[in-house]
């Protein structure tokens, strides 16, 4: 003889079958939440460095001084030379950029070159060497219509112009000088550079 389920026992098994219904709805994930969940998981590709932009840096000769306690002159759009013949300026660079170009804007009707050295000494003072060329060169004297203004461009520096951490640099021109007929003058100088990516 069949034995009779009782209603309590189709109860209970409806309800696990509706709990297991439920388990099993929660384990898989629709369509969408999977695209969504892929989606997340799906690295973003790694852009290509972006080239460093060059920038221009003016700087005029009213930021020279001659070393030591030398006098100077300002002979207004002229330029700028000092008593003992020297200007000296640092070169203010973020560390890590990178000069490209230096341009130096000058009047020379004499028969001497002005030299212009770019230098660099380590911060600590007990490095093994005083102060390294990262650059020399010579503007040449010339005469240039209207007004005799004339420039060097100076593209070779050590290190490939790169601005090192712990130096510090600076940029030495001269001998600088003025007579009543010769004059040998710095205008101002033009730094090209890109900054650190």
């Amino acid at each position: 003889m069949p034995v009779k389920k009782s209603k309590t026992k189709k109860i209970d098994d409806n309800k696990k079958v509706a709990v297991a219904n439920r388990t099993i709805a929660k384990k898989v994930p629709l369509k969408k939440d999977a695209a969504l969940a892929k989606s997340k998981t799906l690295k973003k590709p790694a852009l290509p460095p972006v080239a460093s932009k060059s920038k221009v840096l003016y700087i005029d000769a009213c930021f020279f001084f001659p070393p030591g306690n030398g006098g100077y002159t300002d002979n207004y759009q002229d330029g700028r030379y000092s008593a003992n013949g020297m200007l000296v300026a640092p070169v203010l660079l973020r560390v890590g950029s990178v000069m490209k170009s230096v341009t130096i804007y000058y009047k020379n009707n004499t028969t001497e070159d002005i030299t212009v050295w770019i230098l660099k000494h380590h911060i600590d003072h007990h490095a093994y060497s005083g102060e390294v060329e990262v650059t020399y060169e010579a503007c040449p004297p010339g005469t240039s219509a209207p007004d005799n203004f004339l420039q060097k461009v100076i593209n070779h520096f050590d290190a490939g112009g790169k601005i090192l951490d712990k130096y510090m640099y600076h940029i030495e021109i001269g001998p600088t000088m003025k007579t009543a007929t010769q004059e040998r003058l710095l205008r101002g100088i033009r730094i090209v550079y890109t900054e650190p990516v």
